[in-house]
């Protein structure tokens, strides 16, 4: 027993050395094995953001294809309900063709009595008082002034100015603006205007105060232009007013596109158009 007191005492030095080291070797593992943990889950974290953001990305390109896609086929869908109301209900065949990709182009949609052109909204004035709208098709893709222009929900106006790439339709909220539509219930029509007050509030001008119009009423073109097909989505009646002409009303319509907001848009062509102006254009002058 007093051997190993006077070895403890003789290598006290050695000993508490390795002690000491022991010791330290023991912190140092226990720390590079915390920071290593720390590590791991920083660089996962760092690894799963940007993880997420790429799949937000993929997910954003993703769904504007799709969206793409959607709208092509709405304009088929348009295409083929325009036809299909303008035969006689007997004599009813539809053409499937216009929903397959084998339609002339993802951009383009066509029937016997109407062609629609897919494009997009690239600039947008509603605060004005004169009001356009900038697309981004132009004589390139067919487009010729005088054609339609329309939301997925309604009218938005008709091309004045056509260059080879882009378009400038006159907006509805413009105060030159003038399309004749109806009462969707019955053949009353009336001349839609725009006071240059509200993007969110048209007037319906020259209404007989005989015409049976309600408050919620849809009002639809009705055709007897060569700009718009008879049907095609306005908006509704929100209120009826006497109109400063005796025996008329002046209703107030609240359309059903957003103007706020255009993005995709159909451009409309009728076949018919142009043969039908032509000989407008040569009985006028004959008068």
């Amino acid at each position: 027993m007093q051997q190993i007191i006077e070895f403890f005492i003789r290598n006290k030095n050695f000993l508490l050395f390795l002690a000491l080291f022991s010791l330290g070797l023991s912190l140092t593992q226990n720390a590079h094995s915390g920071l290593y943990t720390r590590n791991i889950a920083s660089t996962n974290k760092v690894s799963g953001t940007l993880f997420t953001w790429l799949s937000d990305v993929q997910s954003y390109f993703a769904l504007r294809h799709q969206n793409e896609e959607l709208s092509a086929t709405n304009a088929r869908l348009l295409a083929l309900v325009n036809e299909l109301e303008s035969m006689p209900t007997d004599s009813i065949q539809p053409r499937f063709s216009l929903l397959k990709t084998s339609a002339p182009s993802l951009d383009t949609a066509q029937s016997n009595h109407l062609t629609i052109f897919q494009g997009h909204v690239i600039n947008n004035a509603y605060h004005k008082r004169k009001n356009t709208l900038t697309i981004d098709k132009g004589s390139k893709d067919g487009v010729t002034p005088d054609m339609g222009v329309a939301s997925p929900m309604g009218i938005v106006g008709i091309i004045t100015h056509v260059s080879e790439h882009f378009s400038v339709a006159q907006s509805i909220l413009n105060t030159n603006s003038r399309v004749v539509v109806k009462n969707k219930n019955s053949d009353h029509f009336g001349t839609l205007i725009w006071d240059g007050v509200s993007p969110d509030q048209l007037l319906l001008t020259e209404i007989p105060k005989i015409a049976p119009i309600s408050i919620g009423d849809s009002l639809v073109t009705d055709g007897k232009s060569t700009i718009f097909p008879r049907g095609w989505p306005v908006g509704t009646v929100s209120d009826i007013k006497p109109a400063k002409a005796e025996d008329y009303l002046e209703l107030i319509v609240k359309p059903h596109t957003d103007m706020r907001s255009l993005y995709h848009v159909y451009l409309i062509q009728r076949p018919e158009a142009k043969e039908i102006r032509e000989l407008e254009n040569l009985s006028q002058n004959e008068l």
